[in-house]
């Protein structure tokens, strides 16, 4: 029995050393004449009853399970009722479970046509009904329960393997009546059904094919080929769940702990990190070696930059380095271990220093709950005075980085912290240079903590901005991957039509000229294939390597040339939409058009791509294979292969092929025009359009970046037909009934108007203007809560748009608009005018909510202080703003913010301007003798 006998041999060390310990469990599966009438979830409690007695209170002993065909199942039913469990018996094995490997499980059904008449009208004719590929409305509901008690992804593995090979069905002996597995073969389980896992689990690195019958899939002698396949997966799986950033079994969380933990995260908090293929066997191991990498795991309190060209496999790399962490010298088994990637094409929160700081305080509340006891008591008090989060209020920035910072000495008193973040010049210069000097400040200012206890910071970044600093190590990416890249290129070119010296020097022509960049090498070996593929011999091969460019920017082009208008249309939705669309989202996309009048006009189009599978394909050919699809946090995802991809078009390849802008900003604003006119209102079609979602919280972006660089927007009217509000009522509806709680979600009573001085759009105001259809009426107009477009424009800092001072300067000073807070000013707004402090009310006779200024009684210069907006604290200044205000709620001063939220050129603003240094608040340690700390 190759489980028992040779199983635990094979799974060993890097030394040798056996690292697992198999069990076997089995069950009741007989068919013919039984009384067993045990249903699945019958048969997931046993399983869940036995395993609770593995969990002891001792070393960190993860859990892999294999299981094959109806055993996959059951154990998919332990975890969906595990998952439920509030017992912390129950909540030590959940985290303890790292992954499984499934052989042949019947995700989606399998075929029992011929085991029917062997259970007969028996008690377990139920049970195999229901694994039947006909009743998938129950196999449905199980994998959606087994999906979510899954929980956040990233945190758990699951590889899938299926069989090839028809197998003989249950035949029934006309004689003696016994079965034998004698009958008409078929396919038992489908791939389809074993591979359906997660959408991101259907890669090659997570199913593999089995050469065997649906029985024989899991009988193997230990010379078979299969069982090396077999074995080559589990082992990796195995290691992984020693060796990779799984925490030991996590404290248990309070409920309001919980709650607080579910209040930082976000949905596309893993995606990226999933996103990124794992390293190529044989690449990324000389990092460990490295004298510099050595140097910065061994010291006390350091911070690395991994830095390297677009491409050059920057974030491979640091995903290697965050799974082999334990391996490092001088890492412990408690040591706290978090990671955050960046992703510029990604959503709001993958891409700025709020996502970065909510990842990064969701991952430490987890594993270190006792040492951000001050976020959960804030979190308590805000909920109790405004209600729950996201609908109510939202974490700030400035608020977060005081709880992380805070938090840091408590954790090093005993463990040692780990911080690898990637892709850091992907949150925008200005952020990334902040960052750096604020991690160099911290690690100098933290108060000593033990020798043995380190705090290490790895990132990784292209060559600019510039980050260099006495405090940094460095690795240059492109000075050391070479090798890795000749391991990449030989295991994607095995060029087996040719012979090996010539073979070999295509390869090396390629790893040559690739000059340290990954992302080279792999679309140049993809052409290269295409190539071998097409029969094009050895001449014609190199002389195509050597034509091609060397630079990313000149492949670029070289693989855009004669692009069509299709492709035109993909890659601007995909370079400027406001969220990565969907694979089915994008085929409406394509084919949406003002001109038509219905989806079956649309449907009609030349365009028009029935379903995913081909859209997948299509989108290969079209971006000349730019584009991508990859798993989303709910769904797959179009995008981009590599950050420099985006920048390529948006710099200004965008202009080569739109042929009727002759600038990178027309060519800009004339794509956010064209995605803004080519959507179906909601008025047209039902709430279950693909498209519906994306068009109706997207719209008024893409209108305001279209306006914003200058394109005339009178044909928005004409798309409106203005001025009736027909059109903005039924998305104002739409969108409440979507995301009724959404900070974007339009009042009642909403008009064009509203919508265009709340986003900026000077030039539709203008067009509304010149249109004299009602503009009085409109102009003046109320939303249901009692907002005009002036205080819209105030509010959003439209410095455009306001011309009047009867508009809140809270709200322009809050928001670091100078331009907005001069108008106000010189208006005569009261500058010392404090905010009320009251939670958002429900009103009588309306169908929202509310939005006073969330305020707790602060005055514009607080806000302006609080938020780091040094020229509108200037401008107040100047304006004889009361330099000691102290807020209603909270008693701190525009000092007290400005010093707590390290904005050391307004610290020196406020101190100049005669600020009492010795301002007294309870909660303020020394924070203005050092106010970056």
């Amino acid at each position: 029995m190759w489980l028992r006998d040779a199983l635990p041999r094979g799974i060993t060390s890097d030394s040798g050393e056996r690292i697992a310990r198999i069990m076997v469990y089995g069950y009741e599966s007989s068919l013919p004449n039984s009384n067993n009438f045990q249903n699945l979830k019958d048969l997931g409690t046993a399983l869940h009853s036995d395993l609770r007695a593995l969990i002891s209170y001792g070393s960190f002993k993860p859990i892999v399970f294999i299981a094959h065909s109806l055993g996959g199942l059951i154990v998919k039913q332990f975890l969906i009722s595990l998952s439920k469990s509030i017992d912390d018996v129950d909540q030590r094995l959940r985290d303890a479970i790292y992954g499984i490997a499934f052989f042949g499980v019947p995700h989606d059904g399998m075929d029992i046509r011929s085991l029917i008449p062997m259970a007969g009208d028996g008690p377990n004719r139920f049970l195999l009904e229901s694994i039947g590929f006909t009743n998938s409305q129950i196999l449905s509901i199980h994998q959606r329960e087994f999906s979510e008690a899954l929980g956040v992804k990233g945190e758990f593995e699951i590889i899938s393997f299926y069989e090839t090979r028809l197998s003989p069905t249950a035949l029934q002996d006309n004689k003696s009546g016994k079965w034998t597995m004698s009958g008409e073969p078929a396919v038992v389980v489908s791939k389809a059904s074993a591979t359906h896992c997660r959408p991101w689990e259907d890669r090659p690195e997570y199913i593999c094919a089995i050469n065997r019958t649906h029985s024989e899939m899991v009988k193997f002698s230990e010379e078979d080929f299969e069982y090396e396949k077999v074995l080559g997966r589990i082992k990796s799986l195995t290691q992984r769940a020693i060796t990779t950033r799984r925490r030991q079994i996590s404290p248990r969380l309070s409920p309001e702990e919980q709650k607080c933990l579910h209040s930082l995260a976000f949905r596309q908090m893993q995606d990226r990190d999933n996103d990124i293929e794992h390293a190529v066997p044989g690449t990324c191991e000389w990092l460990l070696k490295h004298d510099t990498y050595i140097n910065w795991a061994t010291s006390n309190r350091s911070l690395l930059w991994i830095k390297g060209k677009p491409g050059a496999g920057k974030s491979t790399l640091l995903k290697y380095a965050l799974g082999k962490q334990r391996d490092i010298l001088g890492a412990g088994g408690n040591d706290l271990v978090m990671s955050f990637f960046f992703h510029a094409r990604g959503d709001d929160l993958q891409k700025t220093p709020l996502g970065f700081l909510r990842s990064l305080l969701h991952q430490m509340l987890k594993q270190a709950p006792e040492a951000l006891f001050d976020l959960v008591s804030v979190y308590q008090q805000k909920c109790k005075g405004m209600g729950d989060p996201p609908e109510k209020w939202q974490w700030h920035l400035a608020e977060l980085w005081s709880f992380f910072k805070s938090s840091l000495p408590r954790i090093l008193t005993d463990r040692s912290i780990w911080l690898f973040i990637d892709a850091l010049d992907e949150c925008g210069e200005s952020y990334a240079k902040n960052l750096v000097r604020r991690f160099t400040r911290l690690l100098k200012k933290l108060p000593p903590h033990p020798a043995h206890i380190h705090f290490h910071i790895c990132f990784t970044c292209r060559h600019y901005p510039i980050l260099s600093s006495q405090d940094l190590f460095e690795i240059c990416l492109e000075m050391e991957n070479k090798n890795d890249i000749a391991t990449y290129v030989q295991s994607e070119l095995q060029l087996s039509s040719f012979e090996e010296p010539t073979a070999f020097v295509i390869r090396s022509l390629i790893i040559v000229r690739a000059c340290g960049v990954f992302l080279w090498a792999r679309l140049v070996a993809q052409q290269v294939r295409d190539l071998e593929l097409n029969g094009a011999g050895s001449n014609k091969i190199e002389k195509t390597i050597r034509r091609i460019p060397k630079s990313l920017h000149e492949l670029y082009k070289e693989l855009i040339r004669d692009m069509g208008l299709t492709s035109l249309r993909l890659i601007q939705w995909v370079c400027f939409a406001t969220r990565p669309l969907s694979t089915e989202e994008l085929r409406w996309a394509l084919v949406i058009d003002a001109r038509f009048s219905s989806l079956q006009e649309c449907q009609r189009s030349e365009n028009y791509i029935p379903d995913n599978r081909r859209m997948n394909q299509r989108l290969i050919k079209l971006s000349r294979g730019l584009v991508e699809v990859t798993p989303g946090s709910e769904t797959e995802v179009v995008q981009f292969i590599h950050q420099s991809v985006k920048d390529f078009f948006t710099n200004e390849r965008l202009v080569t092929l739109d042929d009727t802008s002759s600038s990178v900003d027309e060519s800009i604003g004339m794509a956010h025009f064209e995605l803004n006119h080519g959507y179906v209102y909601p008025h047209t079609v039902g709430f279950a359009f693909p498209f519906l979602d994306y068009a109706t919280t997207s719209w008024a972006s893409h209108s305001r970046q279209s306006d914003s660089m200058d394109v005339p927007q009178a044909a928005l009217l004409e798309l409106f037909a203005w001025p009736s509000n027909d059109i903005i009522d039924t998305w104002e509806y739409v969108f409440y009934r979507s995301y009724p709680y959404s900070l974007d979600c339009p009042p009642a009573k909403t008009t064009l108007v509203h919508v265009a001085a709340r986003y900026g759009m000077v030039s539709t105001l203008t067009a509304v203007l010149e249109s004299g259809a009602q503009t009085d009426m409109y102009i003046n107009s109320k939303d249901a809560d009692s907002q005009t477009p002036l205080l819209w424009a105030a509010k959003e800092g439209h410095d455009a748009i306001v011309r009047d001072s009867m508009t809140p300067l809270s709200w322009a000073a809050r928001n670091g608009h100078e331009a907005v807070a001069k108008l106000l000013v010189g208006a005569g707004a009261q500058i010392d005018w404090k905010d009320s402090w009251i939670p958002r009310a429900y009103i009588p006779g309306t169908r929202g909510f509310a939005l006073p200024p969330d305020g707790n009684g602060q005055t514009p210069l607080i806000w302006a202080a609080m938020n780091g907006h040094e020229a509108v604290t200037r401008v107040l200044l100047d304006a004889g703003a009361e330099v000691d205000s102290r807020g209603r709620m909270d008693n701190w001063t525009a000092l007290s913010w400005a010093a707590d939220n390290g904005h050391e050129g307004i610290v020196k603003l406020l101190l100049a301007a005669g600020a009492q240094v010795d301002a007294k608040w309870d909660g303020l340690k020394s924070s203005i003798g050092s106010p970056l700390d």
